[in-house]
């Protein structure tokens, strides 16, 4: 498969005119760990891609069979025409298949993530840890039997209808330790919370505008005066 594959990728790959510049993180952010779909993954979108021509390629035999039976030479002809014009794309879907594996980078920042994927259509999406909401581990009974997992990151306004297109939403399909990334991921997010909540009590003035040192010293000059009054008084 890999070796015909190679022989057919030189054919196909212009026709997909394919930005081939690998991605990368927002600046300021310090990649943490890269990672690619399991090749387990790429077995089952081969299977997959298959299997979705099967009912085209018997509709396809059947109607063959009765050309050749009706016109006989000319049947033959157009048989094999047809033929050639599924070969094509079946090879076109398969080199396809193993572009867009190639194509897809899972970029962990320290910050923030970003998902590359598609070949038919190019996607990249960055997802901020601030943003996050929720982070789940899915695997179906076909994921089971291949062994991989998928990793869905969602934010504030994203649409989890499957077939939803947004930015707030990405899913990181094939990975080995789906878990130990989400746990990674959770790590990386509460440090990122846990600094900014420090940063905001240090830097950030209060609701009068004045910071505490100056309202101790605000403080401290009242009581000054209310004893210097008093002394006065007396």
């Amino acid at each position: 498969m890999e070796l015909l594959l190679r022989l057919l990728k030189p054919i196909f790959l212009p026709l997909l005119k394919l930005d081939l510049t690998a991605p990368h993180l927002p600046e300021g952010t310090s990649l943490v760990r890269s990672l690619k779909p399991s090749e387990q993954w790429l077995a089952y979108r081969y299977l997959q891609t298959l299997f979705g021509f099967l009912n085209q390629f018997i509709g396809v035999g059947i109607g063959v069979i009765a050309l050749v039976a009706k016109f006989r030479g000319w049947g033959l002809l157009i048989a094999l025409g047809v033929f050639a014009v599924e070969g094509f794309l079946i090879g076109l879907a398969l080199v396809t298949t193993r572009v867009d594996f190639e194509l897809r980078h899972y970029l962990v920042g320290d910050r923030s993530l970003r998902v590359a994927q598609g070949a038919w259509k190019r996607e990249e999406v960055t997802l901020s840890y601030a943003n996050v909401q929720n982070i789940e581990v899915n695997q179906g009974p076909l994921e089971r039997l291949f062994g991989f997992k998928s990793l869905t990151i969602s934010t504030a306004g994203a649409d989890t209808t499957p077939g939803a297109e947004n930015s707030h939403l990405v899913t990181m399909v094939g990975l080995q330790d789906a878990d130990e990334l989400r746990s990674l991921i959770l790590g990386m997010l509460k440090q990122q919370r846990d600094t900014g909540l420090g940063e905001t009590g240090a830097a950030h003035p209060n609701a009068t505008g004045l910071s505490l040192a100056r309202l101790n010293e605000v403080k401290a000059a009242a009581l000054a005066l209310r004893d210097a009054a008093r002394s006065v008084a007396c």
